[in-house]
């Protein structure tokens, strides 16, 4: 089965999965584009932080990136107020922001995968 999770996951793009790869969390997500609030998939791998849009977007596409690129999760209100918002911190100085439930269960997910 998560062979097939695997296609899924990184289609379209020239990921493959690693052996021993394993998908340790998935759910809907939307991941902020400038003012866009992008709806879509959210994966966590134990190699890779993968985000697939819906197709019915106006911004539509897979966004792919290592565990190893990763400096800090935190989490972050959207609207200044709500509790739904994590904050991925990119080697290099970019930031990555997502609208996710359960946040804090992503971060410490995020966190552990990668220590």
């Amino acid at each position: 089965m998560e062979e097939r999770e695997f296609d899924m996951v990184f289609r379209s793009t020239e990921i493959v999965a690693a052996p021993g790869e394993r998908i340790l969390r998935q759910g809907l997500a939307n991941l902020w584009r400038g003012m866009d609030a992008v709806g879509g998939q959210l994966w966590l791998t134990s190699k890779w932080l993968v985000f697939r849009s819906h197709s019915m977007n106006f911004q539509v596409g897979v966004c792919v990136w290592p565990l190893d690129e990763i400096i800090s999760v935190t989490s972050v209100n959207t609207l200044r107020i709500v509790p739904n918002g994590m904050k991925v911190v990119l080697k290099g100085g970019a930031e990555v922001r997502f609208v996710v439930n359960r946040r804090r269960a992503w971060i410490d997910a995020i966190a552990q995968a990668c220590a």
